[in-house]
């Protein structure tokens, strides 16, 4: 055996590799998302203690199949993406009849039968509610 035990754990620093090498549908989105592939390649490259031929292939296996799933998950990311900026940018299509291309006459003109002042009316002053003192008719108009 020409590994450490240590190296190989769980939660040791290949641990993640030794089972995407072996259990690949074992790991977690996140799981592999965390996984950091050039300090994995590095300790496999140069580990602390002697590795066997064997287990070194086997733990670059490991290596390039969370680097497979990486590169899969952000081909997805970006294909939703792409999906998306799509959908907002499309251009809408316009199912109007010819005849409605215009507008009637009377819908976008005014009437010329308009009084000046109807534009400076004030509901509010007709009801007292602006708050301002009112006087009756009687008091303010002169006596024939």
């Amino acid at each position: 055996m020409f590994y450490s035990q240590y190296i190989l754990a769980k939660r040791g620093p290949l641990g993640t590799i030794w089972i995407a090498a072996h259990l690949d549908r074992k790991l977690r989105k996140n799981q592999i998302a965390e996984t950091d592939i050039v300090s994995s390649v590095k300790s496999i490259i140069n580990p602390d203690a002697p590795l066997a031929l064997r287990l070194s292939g086997q733990l670059m296996l490991g290596v390039v199949r969370i680097y497979s799933r990486k590169v899969n998950y952000l081909f997805q990311d970006c294909s939703e993406a792409l999906v998306k900026i799509k959908q907002v940018f499309r251009p809408g299509t316009v199912d109007l009849p010819a005849d409605a291309a215009t507008a009637p006459n009377a819908t976008i003109t005014l009437p010329d039968n308009y009084d000046d002042l109807e534009f400076f009316f004030d509901p509010g002053m007709a009801n007292g509610a602006t708050g301002r003192a009112s006087v009756s008719r009687e008091n303010i108009t002169l006596a024939d």
